[in-house]
């Protein structure tokens, strides 16, 4: 049973890196670091480049990658305002509200977070559903149910 750690550490990266110079196969460096070959296979698609493998490297970019998105996702005050903002005055959708947001650099949570806080404002009895065309109305297809045939 492999270990069921989600991240690498920077000991395994180096242990990779060795054990690919000693040309082991992925799935023999899965068994050896305890950790699924989905992974090793993961690492080496991502940090890969020209030369090869590069432990060091690859520590960097695991860093920059957990320091990017470290902090900007939670749902703050100031972004709920910001949101509260763009749907009631400015009439945007929550996709319009993170594209922009996105395409801005500025730090702002995805759309789907945004129409979970929609439905939980709905919920506890707000209104912020009303400024979305289709105010959370999703229609399902019946299937197999009841089917409405037009005499013509």
């Amino acid at each position: 049973m492999k270990k069921n750690k989600k991240h690498l550490t920077r000991e395994q990266r180096y242990q990779i890196d060795a054990l690919l110079q000693a040309k082991k196969t992925q799935k023999e460096i899965a068994d050896i670091i305890g950790k699924d070959k989905s992974v090793i296979s993961r690492e080496l698609s991502r940090n890969s480049h020209k030369r090869g493998y590069s432990a060091r490297f690859a520590q960097e970019y695991a860093d920059l990658r957990k320091e990017r998105f470290r902090g900007e996702r939670k749902f703050t005050q100031a972004l709920k305002d910001q949101v509260i903002n763009k749907l009631t005055e400015e009439q945007w959708s929550p996709v319009q509200i993170a594209g922009k947001a996105k395409r801005e650099g500025l730090p702002m949570v995805s759309h789907e977070r945004i129409y979970q806080f929609i439905r939980e404002d709905k919920a506890q009895g707000g209104i912020l559903y009303k400024h979305l065309r289709h105010r959370l109305k999703h229609r399902k297809r019946t299937v197999g149910g009841k089917k409405v045939v037009i005499l013509g």
